[in-house]
């Protein structure tokens, strides 16, 4: 846990230096809170920056707000962009957790004008069975992909697709957008999205 979060860590301090050396007054919006994107909220709060942090599992949210890796947990996504925007003003660093589909709550967020800096993902899309595709409810998950594993993948990779075109939108409304490493671009491309290379790794 201690080398994730200090990888993690490191690379948010990357972003930090292009910045003068601090997330301070920034917001980053991510989504995964499981085993290795769960040291993101943290990461982002040592650099001093704010993250919002989408997750489908509720008990990740719980777990990482007990481990003290994520501050709160925001009822929804208006609560999450007004806690967010209090702590940037004050430049105080805030790590909020939002239950949702990143597939749904990033382009919804997008289509907002939501005031966001940088974007990236921990989501396991390396692994389609484990990305929750929007046409299936957090509790029809493990059912479904046992049923029909090729056509679960393929619902999937349509999902990340639309995760990654608003993430491209975040990109060219000007925020900081890179992939870190869990072949969500490879998927959406996949999928059938052209742009999903248009943000670095």
């Amino acid at each position: 846990t201690q080398g994730i979060l200090q990888g993690t860590y490191e690379t948010f301090a990357a972003v930090a230096a292009k910045r003068g050396g601090s997330l301070a007054g920034t917001i980053t919006l991510t989504a995964g809170l499981g085993g290795m994107g769960g040291a993101q909220p943290l990461a982002v709060t040592m650099n001093d920056g704010v993250a919002i942090c989408v997750e489908v599992d509720p008990s990740r949210i719980a777990r990482r707000i007990d481990h003290r890796y994520l501050d709160v947990q925001a009822g929804s996504i208006d609560e999450a962009l007004e806690l967010a925007y209090r702590a940037r003003e004050a430049r105080r660093p805030l790590s909020i957790g939002l239950l949702g589909n990143a597939a749904a709550v990033l382009p919804e967020l997008l289509a907002r004008g939501a005031e966001i800096d940088i974007v990236t993902d921990q989501t396991s899309a390396h692994d389609p069975l484990s990305y929750l595709p929007l046409e299936y409810a957090f509790e029809e998950w493990d059912a479904a992909r046992r049923a029909d594993p090729a056509g679960f993948a393929e619902a999937a990779r349509a999902s990340m697709a639309r995760h990654v075109e608003a993430m491209v939108g975040f990109q060219r409304a000007g925020a900081e957008v890179f992939d870190y490493g869990n072949n969500i671009r490879t998927e959406a491309l996949a999928a059938g999205y052209a742009d999903a290379f248009a943000f670095p790794g």
